[in-house]
């Protein structure tokens, strides 16, 4: 049997292009619900349609757009109902990868999620959200990346990317909470951890929370 040739990809560059639109997708420049047209995204980075399918593919897997049998393709609309069912989901999976991971992680890997939070709390009012979003996000990831389970880390990967992108986290409560949640790791009690990344959850998310409740119950 003759060996095939290997398919030539343009992976690198459809990659350049989901991190153009993903950044554009956490910055808001594109609204929940607007279109993104393959031909017009095509046409302002110049770069192929087959390219931007590619990307667009990326940014589906990662929960920021829906793409349709017509293939159009929207910006996702988060509701009420969904926000609440993708925090109850991430609350009831992220504390036990939390505990896998501070099972497994060196004082090498605790110091540098220390590091992590150090950064996050010298953000400045020149810190754009984005920015913001992205360093609480990496926080996040690297936890779960160090829980061992690719399940783990991507259900929460799809759980929680639009989250970060259209939900964004109340900072006060995060830079305390991300400490809180470090010091527990590093205790390794399974409860104390547990615990902490619940609070960390509710806290960041209060004002939705709250919302939340008020209309359950006004209902």
């Amino acid at each position: 049997m003759k060996p095939l040739p290997e398919p030539v990809r343009a992976d690198s560059l459809s990659r350049q292009v989901f991190g153009i639109l993903k950044e554009a997708l956490f910055q808001g420049k594109f609204k929940p619900g607007e279109q993104l047209p393959e031909i017009q995204v095509a046409r302002w980075l110049n770069v192929s349609q087959a390219t931007v399918r590619e990307a667009l593919v990326q940014l589906e897997q990662a929960g920021l757009v829906v793409r349709h049998k017509n293939r159009k393709t929207q910006v996702t609309v988060l509701t009420s109902e969904e926000v609440l069912d993708r925090l109850t989901m991430r609350m009831a999976l992220e504390p036990l990868a939390a505990v896998k991971a501070a099972e497994a992680m060196s004082p090498g890997e605790l110091e540098e999620l220390r590091m992590k939070v150090a950064l996050m709390n010298e953000a400045t009012e020149e810190t754009t959200d984005y920015e913001k979003a992205i360093a609480d996000m990496d926080f996040h990831q690297f936890i779960w990346g160090k829980s061992g389970s690719p399940v783990f880390s991507r259900m929460l990967e799809q759980l929680s990317t639009p989250l970060f992108a259209f939900l964004k986290p109340e900072q006060h409560e995060n830079s305390s909470s991300h400490q809180a949640l470090v010091e527990a790791m590093q205790s390794g009690n399974k409860e104390a951890i547990e615990q902490e990344v619940r609070a960390h959850i509710q806290g960041s998310y209060q004002s939705f929370f709250n919302s939340s409740e008020k209309v359950a119950a006004t209902a």
